[in-house]
């Protein structure tokens, strides 16, 4: 019960920094800003969800060796989700390309430190 209490805190984060994103684009450069922030932090914000839900999800106990590839193998499975998503809408839409770098590091620092929430303080 407690993991799912952490692995909601993580995911809301996430969501919830992504709308913030692409609000504030919307209401200052317009539509194409929305569009290119929602492509950006959104196919980044796609894979650490991705990422997430399938380590957390995970309730088997594993040797370490197997816990080791496949933790590997799901982020390399959530990298060529993200870099193929990026290239799909690149290619489809008219974008600012600048805007969706940016919104797409913001988003992969978000996610670097978002997991943070999930451990408990500790008072000493």
């Amino acid at each position: 019960m407690q993991r799912q209490k952490k692995s909601k805190c993580v995911l809301w984060i996430l969501l919830g920094a992504q709308a913030a994103i692409v609000i504030g684009f919307y209401a200052w450069g317009g539509a194409l800003a929305a569009w290119s922030a929602l492509v950006g932090g959104g196919s980044n914000t796609l894979g650490q969800v991705y990422f997430l839900l399938k380590t957390l999800r995970s309730n088997v106990a594993l040797t370490p060796k197997a816990a080791l590839y496949y933790f590997y193998r799901t982020e390399l499975f959530k990298m060529a989700l993200i870099f193929s998503v990026l290239m799909l809408l690149l290619v489809l839409f008219k974008l600012n390309v600048w805007i969706v770098f940016v919104t797409f590091v913001v988003a992969q620092c978000i996610g670097s430190f978002a997991p943070l929430c999930a451990f408990k303080q500790r008072r000493i």
